[in-house]
């Protein structure tokens, strides 16, 4: 008889977190020495920083919430990876009721609320069957858009970025939210929307909570192609990072990003390393992703 595998999570008890606590705590101040002795302390008191301090110890997050990208500025490649990714990191969560999650796309046809799918909003499954039957297969259907094949139709095929984000983060307030994305709106052919600051703000008041956006290079299919697309789309991209980062820097949400590689090992290797920052299931994973935030703020006031 096969013996089932077991999945555990450790709980955030005191005792079981003292140890990998105090290890990458050490960690971190030794690195945060050896920024100050090299620059100035003044970089160091923004309050980005101070709220990344404060959550040192907080709870385990066990509510999760991930926006995925299926317009045509995706690659589809990219996408498979990423779902792989998220898939295998689920698993860990089996068994643990506690744990929630919530799945949309959105770049869907259409305008308005036509782009946005919820594809799957559950506890985590009691065992492996159930899992790979409603979390797996949920996640496996997911493929970027494209028009109906009906003859002449004229359906948009928009990026609602901003729509999108301005619909879901106050009422994900105090969540972990993880956005898959190459960060360009794109309204044409659809009402335009403005950038959603308002939504961040009102998400950033519950400071429990943090987005983390990964972002690959903006996909360009040959059909749409010009000399200055590539260049025009990167800039965009930049500008929502530059947007959301200022409002980061002021202390008005946790927001973070990380850039996905073209190369697909590097890639591979990128994608499980932060669904495991992003979604930690294990005592280590939680302070060490505490940690990790840290040194990251750091970095970023230090290049200023």
């Amino acid at each position: 008889m096969t013996k089932k595998t077991s999945y555990k999570i450790t709980e955030p008890h005191e005792s079981k977190l003292s140890r990998p606590y105090l290890f990458l705590t050490a960690a971190f101040w030794i690195v945060l020495l050896a920024v100050l002795v090299s620059g100035p302390a003044l970089y160091f008191m923004k309050k980005d920083f101070a709220s990344e301090v404060r959550q040192i110890r907080q709870p385990r997050p066990n509510r999760f919430f991930l926006g995925i990208d299926v317009s045509q500025t995706m690659r589809p490649d990219i996408l498979s990876d990423f779902k792989d990714a998220l898939i295998s990191r689920l698993q860990n969560f089996v068994g643990h009721g506690e744990v929630s999650c919530h799945i949309a796309v959105f770049g869907l046809p259409g305008c308005g609320k036509e782009t946005i799918s919820h594809i799957l909003s559950a506890s985590s499954p009691q065992d492996q069957k159930t899992f790979g039957r409603t979390v797996e297969e949920s996640i496996r259907t997911i493929s970027i858009s494209s028009r109906p094949a009906s003859k002449g139709d004229t359906t948009p095929l928009t990026t609602p970025l901003f729509y999108f984000l301005g619909e879901i983060l106050p009422e994900k307030a105090g969540e972990r939210v993880i956005i898959f994305s190459d960060l360009v709106n794109d309204d044409g052919g659809c009402q335009e929307y403005p950038f959603p600051a308002k939504a961040f703000e009102e998400f950033g008041r519950h400071k429990g909570g943090q987005i983390i956006f990964l972002y690959p290079v903006p996909y360009i299919r040959g059909e749409y192609a010009t000399p200055d697309l590539p260049e025009r789309l990167i800039s965009k991209q930049k500008e929502f990072i530059a947007s959301v980062q200022e409002l980061s820097q002021k202390g008005r949400l946790r927001a973070f990003f990380y850039h996905v590689p073209d190369h697909t090992q590097e890639r591979v290797d990128f994608l499980k390393s932060q669904m495991r920052n992003a979604i930690p299931a294990t005592a280590f994973e939680i302070v060490w992703g505490r940690v990790s935030k840290m040194i990251d703020t750091i970095v970023a006031a230090v290049r200023g």
